[in-house]
């Protein structure tokens, strides 16, 4: 059996304690010049003494170092060091002060930890190897502990609970050995991802950001116990999590909202209405979705639009002038060239739209300000100007985002990336593939494609071996080859188990009962996420509801973020696109992570990872 040693979680500060009994003796750090003399005068003990109790120091301790004094707090009737006066009655019950005694209570004072010192919990376990045909219960009873013990002892494998092993999983059984060492402060800092906690960050927006709970921000800073009350103050450096668990996204940083602009903002949103085209229709008939793509396309652009206008609100309330024209680009954007030949953007900041993606090389090409893509397009990717922004990540980047999440945990799992056969869906198997080949850690990836327009259970289940975890990962839209795959997966041989992936949460798997979704353990990338606790978000809910007598969708939500992002980042002084190296930012739902390639435009990389939970909420994973 080998033993690990690991970094318990919890630490706590170390300080010299004055309990009900005093101590004799405290520790002192040495100031710069000063000799053991000077320290001596200054403490009112003699020279000799003060070297009896630092035999090894010399007469001139180093600055800095830490030498025994006498503690001046301590009884008075105790004598320190010196002999008492032979004309002076000598109480009976007054303690001894031997030399062992001396050098006992001066080696305790000598092991306590300074105020900059770090107490921690190191423990050794010993562990188990995982063999062919060992179960939980198995280990249980060899080791005598219970089932939840060793769930606790082994949060990094979480199928235990399901009595799910894998072999050659290492698995702590019982706490070998406790020990207890100091350590300063700085150099526990360097095992820990930090934070600095810079102006107008709160608990929320970094436990947010760094995707931890409040609890975990509170137990990894003890000596910070104002976090509980959600304060912080400008300069802390704050522990995230422990350095073995760096996750790629904790290498960003934060984009910090500054207020800079005197001039006002001049914005223009360009927006398919089709006020003209819809003149004569009844406004029932123009959002009625049995209407097909047109109605479906009139909701996105007036949601989208009305919340916008939300955060128009929110910005000039802050103090930040806005000047805003609103273009309707008609159908299929057939206004644009009309807006254009009218140099009606001939002035702005910034251009919002427009809403078709064969529209906007021509505007960027025409105007010499940011021109910000407001939604995902498939033909995105073609966009060449560099003064595009696609607000909304590329399939490759929903891709990459998952295959650097699953590479993080991966722990000898099975990888199926299984198509439908179409070339989008092809494309997306293949990158996937060649990423996760990238990782020598992976030895098991099964592709599959279908045969007669069908993938068999059985091409499932034939590759899958007992006791090691699948990892089943989709890259289809449609409907009918999400059902199948998904079907396969809900009932699996005994001791098989697989946790159904995609790239992309598309509508398709609307059509899948949530129960079904989190029996699979159903997890997908999306570009979207809210917290159901944010204020903010109850708050924009609120406003919207009272305004619009309706409660906003997904992009009214979009809306709100897309627009306010841009206008507090442009209201910095900076370049827009300059802002974009300074941080990452996250609104209600939205998140803006933006890169540049070298000869292209601007590319969002703000994704979550998002997990089905059995009691059908979302959770976070990244």
């Amino acid at each position: 059996m080998n033993k690990i040693k690991f970094w318990a979680i919890t630490f706590v500060l170390a300080v010299l304690v004055s309990c009900s009994q005093q101590k004799r003796y405290i520790s002192y750090q040495v100031k710069e010049g000063e000799t053991m003399r000077d320290i001596a005068e200054r403490i009112n003990v003699k020279t000799e003494d003060l070297d009896r109790l630092n035999p090894d120091v010399g007469t001139n301790p180093a600055a800095n170092s830490t030498i025994v004094i006498p503690n001046p707090e301590f009884k008075k009737t105790i004598p320190l060091i010196q002999e008492p006066n032979k004309d002076e009655e000598v109480v009976t019950k007054t303690e001894e002060t031997s030399e062992e005694t001396i050098k006992e209570e001066v080696d305790e004072v000598k092991n306590v930890p300074d105020s900059t010192q770090i107490v921690r919990t190191v423990y050794e376990y010993k562990t188990h190897i995982v063999q062919p045909g060992e179960t939980v219960y198995r280990l249980t009873k060899t080791y005598n502990i219970s089932k939840d013990e060793l769930i606790k002892l082994n949060p990094e494998f979480p199928k235990i609970k399901d009595n799910l092993l894998s072999v050659g999983q290492e698995i702590k059984v019982k706490v070998a050995e406790k020990k207890v060492i100091y350590i300063t402060r700085e150099e526990d800092l360097k095992n820990h991802v930090t934070h600095i906690v810079k102006p107008k960050e709160t608990v929320y927006s970094l436990t947010r950001f760094y995707n931890i709970t409040k609890q975990e921000l509170i137990d990894l800073n003890p000596e910070f116990p104002e976090i509980a009350d959600n304060n912080l103050s400008i300069g802390q450096v704050l522990r995230i999590r422990p350095i073995e668990e760096k996750l790629t996204s904790d290498n960003s940083a934060i984009y910090i909202d500054t207020i800079a602009v005197t001039e006002p903002i001049k914005l223009a949103f360009l927006l398919p209405f089709k006020a003209q085209e819809y003149d004569s229709i009844a406004s029932e008939d123009i959002f009625d979705t049995k209407n097909g793509g047109s109605a479906r396309v009139a909701n996105m652009v007036t949601d989208f639009y009305l919340g916008a206008e939300l955060a128009l609100d929110s910005i000039k309330k802050s103090g930040i002038q806005v000047d805003v024209s609103v273009f309707d680009t008609g159908n299929r954007g057939k206004e644009v060239e009309k807006i254009l030949a009218e140099d009606k953007l001939e002035n702005v900041d910034v251009v919002i739209g427009p809403f078709y993606s064969g529209q906007v090389d021509k505007v960027a090409d025409d105007v010499n300000v940011p021109v910000v893509f407001p939604h995902f397009s498939n033909n995105q990717d073609e966009f060449s100007s560099s003064r595009i922004i696609k607000s909304a990540p590329d399939k490759d980047t929903h891709s990459g985002f998952l295959v650097e999440y699953l590479n993080e945990i991966y722990n000898g799992e099975t990888i199926f990336i299984v198509s439908d056969g179409s070339k989008q869906s092809d494309a997306q198997l293949e990158f996937l593939e060649k990423q996760f080949e990238k990782n020598d850690s992976i030895k098991s990836i099964v592709t599959l494609k279908p045969e007669n327009n069908y993938i068999k259970k059985e091409r499932f289940t034939d590759k899958m071996k007992p006791k090691v975890h699948n990892w089943i990962i989709l890259t289809s839209d449609e409907k009918s080859y999400i059902a199948d795959a998904i079907n396969s997966m809900v009932v699996l041989p005994e001791d098989v188990t697989a946790q159904v992936f995609t790239i992309d949460k598309t509508p398709a798997y609307d059509y899948i009962n949530n129960n079904t979704l989190a029996r699979i353990d159903f997890t997908y990338v999306t570009d979207n996420y809210s917290d159901e606790n944010d204020q903010n978000l109850k708050n924009f809910f609120k406003h919207y509801k009272k305004r619009n007598k309706d409660i906003p969708s997904e992009y009214a939500i979009r809306g709100f973020d897309l627009t306010y992002d841009v206008l507090i980042r442009m209201a910095s002084g900076e370049d827009l696109t300059d802002t974009y190296k300074e941080g990452v930012s996250m609104r209600l739902e939205n998140k803006f992570d933006f890169n540049k390639k070298l000869f292209g435009s601007y590319s969002n990389r703000g994704l979550f990872i998002v997990r089905y939970k059995d009691d059908l909420t979302l959770e976070r994973l990244k």
